[in-house]
């Protein structure tokens, strides 16, 4: 417990940093890139103090979310199944089921899937799917601000990994419908920023 008591404070000190940066997100002595025989710190320790900065809104969310990110990228690459367990956990707190609203989650689960691409091969389509609104049984996020960063979320995969950008602008393309105006005009903003210009290829005729 002293660990995580420690951790938590030196990683949300971290991302509260005026000069706080992408290419650096965590603190140098704990960052999960440092060279595995040299490493004081063990990147699943770093998990749980980054799940708990996740619900500090923005921009420390995202900072938390870019940090956890990384750690899944290194954790994948090291222990697949471990980077697998923390998606499901995303999974888990964007189920009703489980009472929570998830906030910070759609983020951390965007930039673990833009950095790694074996995750993103894996899990991309469960994200794709809080903002695909099917009748019958599916996973559509019903709780609109949360879904605005889903939105966003999807954003950052088809952007970091173009060939899923067709299946992305699909389902953004869907959402034209979507019930609340602002998710409505966030899908429309992302979709028509992203969509390919005319003869690019012959898959812009989705619109």
């Amino acid at each position: 417990m002293p660990r995580f008591r420690a951790l938590k404070h030196s990683v949300r000190n971290w991302i509260h940093r005026e000069d706080w940066s992408a290419d650096q997100p965590l603190p140098p002595d704990i960052s999960p890139d440092i060279a595995l025989e040299n490493r004081q710190t063990d990147p699943t320790s770093l998990v749980g103090p980054l799940f708990a900065c996740l619900p500090e809104g923005s921009p420390f969310a995202e900072r938390a979310a870019v940090a956890l990110g990384g750690v899944l990228r290194v954790l994948r690459q090291e222990r697949p199944e471990e980077a697998k367990n923390v998606i499901r956990r995303f999974m888990w707190h964007m189920n009703e089921e489980s009472g929570n609203i998830g906030w910070g989650i759609p983020e951390a689960f965007g930039e673990a899937l833009a950095q790694s691409r074996p995750l993103a091969d894996d899990f991309y389509r469960v994200l794709f799917s809080y903002i695909r609104n099917r009748e019958g049984d599916n996973t559509w996020c019903d709780y609109a601000p949360l879904r605005l960063s889903c939105y966003r979320a999807v954003e950052r995969v088809i952007t970091a990994w173009p060939d899923l950008k067709h299946e992305g602008l699909c389902v953004l393309h869907e959402a034209r419908n979507d019930p609340d105006p602002s998710c409505r005009e966030l899908a429309q903003d992302i979709f028509e920023r992203l969509r390919p210009a005319p003869g690019e290829t012959a898959r812009h005729v989705l619109a």
